[in-house]
């Protein structure tokens, strides 16, 4: 019965991880890179568009994290991560003249914890082909899901205070700073002598909620919403816009106008750019090694005591 389960076991090892047992199978690290974001702040001269086609690079900010990584086998792995980043957005710096007269901004920290899992796409066991096989190069795709908590800030514009705008309900909306994402994306890694891994990837973190910089829809009347600081920091075109500037594209509810402020039609979603250093876990286990080694062809080990008369 114990050898049936034993295995069993072996089996199930060698299924889930029958390499990852192997070498190199472990490495864990830091990681160190540019986040940006894309919503409904800021972007280029046009309406939201997705993906990078309107991200401000002026709006890049730090991203940094911890991570660990686990090879299942030559085809997969799985990646859990700590990452904290900032990400932000200005009507000021848009081209399109209903962002920059509809006069918003913000700013937003990001404290995610993601999983993933890898499938490795290519790989070059000795770079430079000079037969000592001192660097290893693999490349990845990866997707997963990610719990993250987050606080964005708005400014009235020409004063220096943010302020907390969850709480304040710009929008007459309730939302939560605890949301999901999923991550997927790109990266590499070369292994040095075996110990040394640097990596780069690409992470596009796209989330559920539309509240990232706090504005998905509508206008709300003023007379709704719970304060003046409210008040203010919900509508700021007249702090920059005469008759002649004011736009139907993003302005106050008026005679002609529902008071569009946003596009709640897409959700907001951000983007990290990191380079990483990890060490590298080398070896089997001695528990491998003596009970299941026989099923690779390594014979179990048995130590040899002589005896003392």
């Amino acid at each position: 019965m114990n050898k049936t389960k034993n295995i069993l076991f072996a089996l199930v090892i060698c299924f889930l991880g029958g390499s990852a047992l192997a070498q190199y199978n472990i490495d864990f690290g830091v990681k160190l890179g540019g986040s940006n974001y894309l919503g409904d702040i800021g972007g280029k001269e046009k309406t939201r568009r997705n993906f990078i086609w309107d991200m401000k690079l002026s709006q890049t900010n730090l991203v940094g994290g911890l991570y660990g990584r686990y090879k299942i086998n030559g085809t997969f792995g799985v990646q859990a991560s700590i990452n904290f980043g900032k990400i932000s957005g200005d009507d000021q710096l848009s081209e399109n003249p209903g962002r920059f007269y509809r006069n918003l901004r913000f700013k937003n920290n990001i404290l995610e914890f993601s999983a993933r899992g890898e499938v490795y796409i290519f790989e070059l066991n000795d770079v430079g082909n000079h037969g000592r096989y001192w660097v290893e190069m693999k490349t990845y795709a990866f997707g997963g899901l990610t719990v993250f908590h987050h606080n964005p800030k708005g400014q009235i514009y020409g004063d220096t205070e943010w302020y907390k705008l969850q709480p304040l309900q710009t929008e007459g909306v309730k939302y939560s700073n605890f949301g999901f994402g999923i991550p997927a994306g790109l990266g590499l890694y070369f292994t040095y002598k075996r110990k040394h891994r640097f990596g780069w990837e690409m992470a596009w973190t796209t989330t559920f909620t539309d509240y990232l910089d706090d504005i998905s829809g509508f206008y709300v009347d003023p007379n709704e919403l719970g304060s003046e600081l409210a008040v203010s920091l919900a509508n700021q075109t007249a702090l920059i816009t005469d008759d002649n500037n004011i736009l139907a594209s993003y302005a106050p509810p008026s005679d002609n106008n529902i008071g569009k402020r946003g596009d709640p039609t897409h959700n907001d979603s951000y983007l990290y750019t990191t380079f990483s250093y990890g060490y590298v876990i080398r070896g089997r286990s001695n528990f491998y090694t003596q009970n299941y080694g026989w099923l690779t062809g390594r014979k179990k080990t048995v130590r040899k005591v002589r005896a003392k008369f």
